[in-house]
């Protein structure tokens, strides 16, 4: 049949493809150009003729079989006209002009969604045309092939229809300027830390609520107390509308609505939440952390930790810049061993950790006493990543400071200089700075072999500086960076010392920094990752120790207090937060706050681009392969499928 030949059709396709190099891709080089838009014009027109003079002389079902084929190249023909009056160049050869700016606008946007559409809706069909006649061609089968024909071509402008329907809703979803969320929501729950706050206090927490009589923002926050209310009998709730009870408003001092007021025993703290839902929404997902807060207030004063300053520690903002985060930081990037997907911060998240235990974070270097007495407000001591050694003085005051039963924390990392032996006596714990790595178990962050330092683990003591890791751990395991090893002094008396995490079966400490395990200097096997100490309070040295023993937490990482850590997951926070309530002896405060929050998905470069990949073009290879899937079975079965 000559109307079922291809080579009109790969001629309108050449037209095409030349009229937009010219248009689009060239349309910076003047030369080339105009040529190729007119070769393509020229292109489509002989192939447009070619159809209707085919289909002219045709006969019968042929003549069905030619007339997709004309108008289906007549309608490439005429879109590529109509795309003419849609640009700035099409109006001034057609010398149009128009009195207003918006109307010629108008114009051109009918011309610029008309065009692609009947291009759209003709070429799908023209392909689908030419795919089905090159399936047939049998003696005597032109019945059917002009059926098949007319059949395979509606389908693909069913198709092209569909695309240009779903093209204009787009279109005018925009133009009208409304959304609709249909994301997950969820006012957060109670969680254990709350609860137990609530249990220990000695008189029953009053919660009064200001808001308008009907409104869906009390409603969420009501159940949330509700189920405080139920789960430990001690929380009474009063509702007021700050119009309708002036003189409940004045006695809680209620000036706007939406504020929730938390009082025990005289004593007020609030939690304002705006009225609107839809503004509400993310601090109702994060609603007990709030309430959480609020009742530290009421329960104690605020305490303070005091940070160390001035040995290269990851908060110190004057280190040496060999020292510091950021050049550290930086050095590891020069040598292709990315320690983070950033610069590293000054600690903020932990920082902002503390507050929401109502705590104050404060440094604390020569300049503030350190090398003469720790405060005496000071509930706790963080060293966190010190990279030279303190000086004696220092020292000193930190061994006074322990024995009058304070609280320390010290996070290391392997190559510092800081000597962990001069603190050995109060803490009781050796130090191996060798890194941790896996290369079995690890996080991939730049895929390379330095990512075999992230590694992870679930192995947690039933201590209560990890009361949330030991219950969840296993499900979210912790993340720590190249972490050293952690080993109890067995020769210094007078200390409890408690292996709180352990390292997986399949770590093994780098010896030689290859990041390859070598079987003849290397074992692989699980050790001590963080330590906690007690020492009773009779057991001090100087004579002036408080009421509370001495408590300390050793950990092998530093990193696990950096942002980009701290960050990655809830289980990291908990971690930390655990810690800092055993610290300072609020352990019975222990528990995972419940949130509700979204949690963005943090991907690194290298998984951003797989990511894309996949998307683009995974997802249509896959929609491929199922079409192919069910045309193979169809061609294989032709009369179970003609049947059905």
């Amino acid at each position: 049949m000559g109307v079922t030949g291809s080579r009109p059709t790969w001629l309108l396709v050449a037209g095409l493809a030349a009229v937009f190099a010219g248009w689009r891709i060239l349309s910076a080089v003047e030369v080339v150009r105009l040529p190729l838009i007119v070769l393509g014009a020229g292109c489509l027109l002989v192939a447009a003729g070619w159809r209707l003079r085919s289909w002219r002389r045709a006969e019968g079902e042929e003549r069905t079989i030619a007339a997709v084929f004309a108008f289906g190249t007549l309608g490439c023909v005429v879109a590529l006209a109509g795309f003419v009056p849609g640009t700035d160049s099409g109006l001034e050869l057609l010398d149009l002009d128009f009195d207003r700016i918006t109307d010629q606008l108008r114009f051109k946007r009918v011309f610029s969604v008309a065009a692609p559409i009947l291009l759209g809706c003709s070429l799908l069909p023209l392909f689908a045309a030419q795919w089905a006649v090159g399936r047939g061609g049998t003696e005597g089968a032109l019945p059917v092939d002009a059926l098949r024909v007319r059949e395979t071509a509606a389908n693909a402008l069913s198709l092209g229809l569909a695309g240009a329907a779903l093209m204009l809703i787009g279109y005018v979803t925009t133009a009208l300027d409304r959304t609709a969320d249909f994301s997950y929501f969820k006012t957060s729950r109670p969680g254990d830390a709350v609860r137990e706050i609530v249990l220990s206090l000695e008189e029953p927490l009053t919660a009064a609520f200001f808001f308008p009589t009907v409104n869906p923002v009390k409603d969420e926050a009501l159940n949330y107390f509700r189920e405080l209310a139920r789960a430990t009998d001690r929380v009474v709730i009063e509702e007021y509308d700050r119009f309708a009870d002036p003189d409940a408003a004045a006695d809680y001092n209620a000036r706007r609505d939406g504020s929730i007021f938390l009082r025990v025993d005289g004593r007020t703290e609030s939690v304002d939440l705006p009225p609107d839902l839809d503004e509400a929404r993310g601090s109702l997902r994060i609603l007990d952390s709030q309430v959480q807060q609020a009742l530290l207030l009421l329960v104690r004063e605020q305490r303070f930790a005091y940070l160390t300053i001035g040995h290269g520690e990851l908060n110190d903002p004057l280190a040496d810049p060999q020292d510091d985060p950021l050049g550290r930081w930086m050095q590891d990037l020069r040598q292709d061993r990315e320690r983070s997907l950033g610069p590293p911060q000054a600690l903020d998240a932990l920082r902002k950790l503390l507050g929401a235990v109502n705590y104050e974070a404060r440094d604390i270097g020569i300049g503030e006493g350190l090398a003469d007495r720790i405060p005496n407000d000071a509930a706790m001591v963080m060293i966190i990543a010190p990279q030279t050694p303190f000086l004696d003085a220092e020292l000193n005051s930190i061994r006074r400071y322990l024995d009058r039963g304070g609280s320390l924390l010290v996070a290391l990392e392997p190559g510092s200089d800081f000597r962990l032996e001069d603190l050995r006596d109060h803490l009781g714990v050796d130090y191996d700075p060798a890194m941790t790595v896996d290369d079995e178990l690890f996080f991939p962050e730049r895929y390379t072999l330095a990512d075999r330092r992230n590694v992870y683990t679930d192995r947690f003591s039933t201590h209560a500086a990890v009361t949330t890791a030991s219950r969840y751990g296993v499900q979210l395991p912790v993340l720590m960076v190249g972490p050293g090893r952690l080993t109890p002094a067995e020769d210094v008396e007078g200390l409890r010392t408690t292996v709180i995490i352990n390292s997986m079966p399949s770590n093994y400490q780098d010896r030689d920094g290859d990041y390859r395990f070598d079987e003849e200097t290397e074992v692989k096997g699980s050790h001590g990752l963080a330590v906690a100490v007690e020492r009773a309070a009779d057991e001090g040295e100087d004579g002036d120790e408080g009421p509370e023993g001495t408590r300390a937490l050793v950990y092998a990482d530093a990193d696990i207090f950096t942002d980009r850590v701290l960050l990655a997951q809830r289980m990291q926070a908990e971690l930390v937060a655990d810690g800092i309530r055993w610290l300072g002896r609020e352990e019975a405060f222990a528990g995972a706050v419940v949130s509700e929050e979204d949690v963005p998905i943090l991907h690194t470069r290298a998984e951003n681009v797989i990511w894309f990949y996949a998307i683009i073009f995974g997802a249509p290879t896959l929609v491929l392969g199922a079409g192919l899937s069910v045309l193979g079975r169809r061609r294989r079965h032709p009369a179970s499928a003609s049947s059905s």
